[in-house]
């Protein structure tokens, strides 16, 4: 069996999500400090929004397995990327592609208060909105129902998190480049070509993002914009520099 050569830049990625992981899960066990709070990303006028949590919930997961699924994604398929691109493109790819899958999902996420509100990025206060311990209380000018406020809550106070929206790019990037290849998922002991994988995988999450299952917390807006972005980004690539793409 032939060993996998880490490439430098996913190399580096791999150390900062497993330090962070590490670190988060440490804390979190000894009562210190939650670095979600600090470093994943919450709502534009949320209470706990940091500015550098655009780029900081890339490297944040949520629990053992959600971070062995994204770096076994971005280990089997970015190594072979980051050959073909080098190192400084293949860290373009990635890291736009993680700003595109929150652009988008914070896009939805605002028209969905402006559609409940009629106000755009409204603060607690604007929609008459006050916070007791971990309840949210309304004075009913803006907010109408509990099932509003509920809608609300979760949007202004969810804690998004993951390379998901990143290495979606990637797997994009991977399905452009090598669109024969064949791929095998964990629970699909079938070889599918990746020209029909990451397109099914695609349609799936614009079905269960658009079908807004109450029970389903992945953010499958968020895979969408990374997804989009690769694309965008390696099909011009692609197109102005021949010498490095086929």
């Amino acid at each position: 069996m032939n060993r996998i050569e880490i490439t430098p830049v996913i190399k580096q990625i791999l150390i900062a999500c497993v330090v962070l992981f590490l670190g988060t899960y440490l804390l979190e066990s000894r009562n210190v400090y939650d670095l979600n709070e600090l470093l994943a990303m919450h709502f534009p006028n949320s209470p706990l929004f940091k500015p550098w949590q655009i780029i900081t919930h890339m490297f944040m997961h949520g629990g053992i397995a959600h971070l062995a699924f994204n770096m076994f994604a971005l280990v089997s398929m970015g190594v072979i990327i980051e050959k073909v691109m080098g190192g400084k493109r293949f860290f373009q790819l990635f890291f736009f592609s993680g700003l595109g899958a929150i652009v988008l999902h914070l896009g939805i996420q605002v028209w969905q208060v402006h559609s409940i509100t009629g106000l755009w990025l409204p603060s607690m206060s604007d929609m008459g909105l006050k916070i007791e311990g971990e309840q949210i209380f309304s004075n009913g000018s803006v907010i109408k129902s509990n099932e509003d406020l509920h809608k609300l809550g979760g949007i202004y106070f969810q804690t998004l998190l993951g390379a998901s929206g990143a290495i979606y790019g990637v797997v994009v990037a991977f399905a452009f480049l090598f669109p024969n290849t064949e791929l095998m998922l964990m629970f699909i002991p079938y070889p599918i070509r990746a020209k029909y994988l990451v397109p099914g995988l695609i349609a799936l999450d614009m079905f269960f993002g658009f079908s807004n299952f109450t029970w389903d917390p992945v953010a499958h807006f968020a895979h969408l914009g990374g997804a989009l972005t690769g694309l965008i980004l390696v099909y011009y690539w692609r197109k102005a520099d021949r010498t490095h793409f086929w």
